[in-house]
């Protein structure tokens, strides 16, 4: 280059002597990276990593590129002066670690591959790789002054470099988390200081702090501080059990042991506030199993925290958007600040799911990972605890016990069936139980009698329920559910399942318990949607034979507010034509709970019942079925050889693709799908439509695009024809996909 001025970016239509200097973009990157990277204790490594990873912008190719010319490989650059400056010392290690989030900087971390890659998208194939001469960065930067840590900053491992015996087999693991926090800040900081040159800083911030949403929370309580029924005491006694816990234990694991209908979200929450504010914890991550009550729990947040505090993400309403979503971009609005808050988590609360949650852990892209570092010394809340996914539960536990061991989080598995989690967990650890005595909350709350029936027909079941003015029936599959709704008699009946829109479902549910109120006949035949975060009290219930942990969520929504003594929850094995497949776990878990039934008859619904039912169901794995793609196997080299690529692409909790659509359910959703075809800022608009969405398989998907019936707006955004929605959406059963001999998946 001669001696001239290196660049980093350039503006379009800018002249030469405004383009960014790179020294510039370098020096503040790692600034930010040191910031954003402090809470994790990778502050000097992050810095670093900022300092050296465009490099390779100082070749004078990629000065060309800038004016124009040819893609330019520059991420490689840093990875190799890292190799040449450290390569026989003692913290060569460093070179080793750093390489993946300087290297992946754009393209995401890559697998290590091998020696002998001479070429191609593994960490050893790019070092191996001819680049262009970047030795003109030594007229800015002199990278012998780096100065390196002496120690890993990471349990058990806070020990000089390279100790003699690695401490556990489990090294590699903490040594590959380690590497995600660093690389994490570094696209963090990346995005946002390119962000700022190109397009002007944006307005990020400006939340409320957790002290202040502590005393928000603290005058919302004050509504509850004189109960007048025995069930309300009960609320409010656990809701300060919870408080006095956060006040006084440090961070670590926790579980919240409360039956249905114990207040567990408000408590939870409670502990969260309060354990961050007496820590200096920074924010809360609220995560959930489901989808269908991921939007109630984060409304009933932003009642009493605000709107501008809470950030729900979930998968049916990606605010990174879908191709083409470019989102509102109007600087002083609540969902521009929301938006951004997506990118990165840099929010006090944030309300998720356990797919977005998990998959980010294992996620190897730049736009995922960049939340990784703010989740360093947070609350994280497991609601439904039962619901955490059993097949990657090993790697999932791995990760969340270094986000509590290293990175200063806390944890609490909240839960009324709580699945012995601890088991999973990489070391012995203690998890401490918030709510006071546990079994004696189960006493308190007994409300339900479980009996087993056996097996019962359709048409046994359906005389049952039509002799009932009121009762509850549970389902495992969508197909059964469509099929006994059409066999209900009389006034009254009802059908729920996720092929309905949320604002279809929420008018039934609020029609539902206008009819229990009023003690109007009501009969309701649902898919296990009604499982979890529905506020309904049935006088009787009935349950097609799943998991222990089902029937107790079953049981929580009949006599929920304890009104008439005890009432029946039956049990029953279905045998039904509309069951065509069952799957081995339902199958599996079925059998377990029939044992459970039987040796725990007197009380089904228990602590010692439940931890059986989960020691069986985990004895007759084979150990490998918690880490069924082997991720763990991905990050077992204690000398940094990992395959994050190969893990991300094996990381997929919904292993079938979903496709999202819109329907045209009232005037409101046809008025937004108009205004959704013209808009410049989508992000609003789509904010507005997730309650008119339905989540449904790609198969299914293409069964009901191959009717015609499905519009696309910008090539991304499909709705149902507003033509076809009398034969296609059913104002009793929801979205009608085309038969395809399913009826066999437990769907949520």
């Amino acid at each position: 280059m001669g001696g001239k001025k290196a660049f980093a970016h350039r503006r379009e239509d800018e002249d030469r002597e405004e383009w960014q200097p790179l020294i510039e973009h370098l020096q503040n990157t790692a600034k930010l990276a040191c910031k954003f990277g402090a809470d994790a204790n990778v502050a000097e490594l992050a810095y670093i990593a900022g300092l050296i990873h465009d490099l390779g912008k100082y070749s004078a190719e990629f000065q060309k590129r800038l004016e124009g010319g040819p893609r330019v490989n520059h991420s490689t650059a840093g990875a190799k002066e890292l190799r040449a400056l450290l390569t026989g010392k003692p913290q060569e290690i460093f070179a080793q670690l750093l390489a993946y989030p300087i290297m992946g900087h754009h393209a995401g971390l890559p697998d290590y591959g091998s020696e002998t890659d001479l070429e191609g998208r593994t960490l050893c194939g790019r070092l191996k790789n001819n680049i262009p001469n970047y030795s003109e960065y030594k007229s800015e930067l002199d990278l012998s002054k780096l100065s390196f840590p002496l120690r890993l900053p990471i349990r058990p491992l806070r020990l000089p470099i390279l100790p003699e015996k690695p401490p556990k087999d489990y090294l590699g693991f903490s040594l590959s988390f380690l590497t995600r926090m660093i690389y994490s800040a570094l696209v963090d900081a990346d995005f946002q200081e390119t962000e700022t040159y190109m397009k002007g800083a944006k307005p990020r911030g400006g939340y409320d702090d957790i002290l202040t949403l502590h005393d928000k929370l603290d005058a919302h309580l004050k509504q509850f501080e004189n109960p007048t029924s025995d069930i309300n005491r009960k609320r409010n006694e656990i809701l300060h059990a919870c408080i006095e816990k956060g006040k006084s234990e440090k961070p670590g694991f926790f579980s919240l042991t409360v039956p249905t209908g114990g207040g567990k979200t408000l408590a939870s929450m409670a502990f969260a506030l309060h354990h961050a504010a007496e820590h200096g914890l920074k924010r809360v991550i609220y995560v959930i199993p489901f989808t269908t009550i991921i939007e109630q729990n984060a409304s009933v947040f932003k009642g009493f925290l605000g709107e501008e505090n809470v950030l729900e993400h979930h998968s049916n309403f990606d605010w990174e958007g879908k191709q083409g979503a470019d989102a509102d971009n109007r600087t002083n609005s609540v969902y521009a600040k929301l938006k951004l808050a997506a990118e990165n988590w840099d929010i006090p609360i944030v309300v998720t799911t356990n797919v977005q949650f998990f998959e980010l852990l294992f996620a190897n892209r730049s736009s995922r990972c960049r939340k990784l570092h703010n989740l360093a010394k947070s609350v994280i809340i497991f609601d439904e605890a039962q619901m955490l996914p059993r097949e990657y539960m090993r790697p999932a536990m791995a990760a969340v016990w270094e986000l509590v061991v290293n990175y200063g989080a806390s944890t609490v598995f909240c839960t009324a069936t709580q699945p012995g989690l601890e088991r999973f967990l990489p070391e012995k650890t203690e998890v401490k139980e918030l709510a006071p005595n546990p079994q004696e909350l189960f006493d308190f709350y007994k409300r339900v009698e479980v009996k087993h029936l056996g097996t019962l027909t359709d048409e046994d079941l359906l005389a049952r329920l039509n002799a009932h003015e009121q009762a509850l029936c549970i389902v495992n599959t969508r197909r059964h559910a469509s099929g006994l709704f059409g066999g209900l008699q009389g006034e009254g009946n009802f059908h729920l399942s996720t092929l309905m829109c949320p604002a279809h479902r929420r008018a039934k549910l609020a029609e539902i318990k206008e009819r229990l109120l009023r003690e109007q006949p009501c009969r309701v035949v649902s898919t296990t949607v009604m499982e979890a975060g529905i506020d309904l009290d049935f006088p009787v219930g009935y349950r097609a034979l799943s998991g222990l942990d089902s029937i107790n969520q079953a049981a929580g929504r009949v006599n929920r507010e304890m009104k008439r003594g005890v009432s029946e929850m039956f049990v029953f094995e279905p045998r039904s034509e509309y069951i065509k497949r069952t799957s081995s776990f339902l199958k599996q878990t079925a059998e377990v709970a029939r044992m459970v039934l039987r040796d725990h008859a007197e009380a089904p619904i228990s602590i010692p019942a439940i931890q059986a039912f989960f020691g069986q169901l985990y004895n007759l794995q084979d150990p490998q079925a918690f880490d069924v793609k082997r991720i763990m196997d991905c990050f077992d080299d204690a000398e940094g050889r990992f395959k994050f690529e190969t893990a991300a692409r094996a990381f997929q909790i919904i292993e079938d693709p979903t496709v999202t659509v819109i329907i045209p359910y009232n005037e409101e959703a046809e008025r937004l799908i108009e205004e959704l075809k013209y808009t410049e800022y989508p992000f609003s608009t789509l904010r507005k439509l997730q309650p008119y969405t339905v989540s449904i398989y790609e198969g299914e998907f293409d069964k009901l695009s191959s009717k015609g019936v499905i519009l696309t707006i910008d090539d991304t955004y499909h709705v149902l024809n507003p033509d076809c929605m009398k034969a296609y959406y059913d104002l009793d059963r929801g979205l009608l996909v085309p038969e395809s001999g399913g009826g066999d998946g437990l769907l949520f």
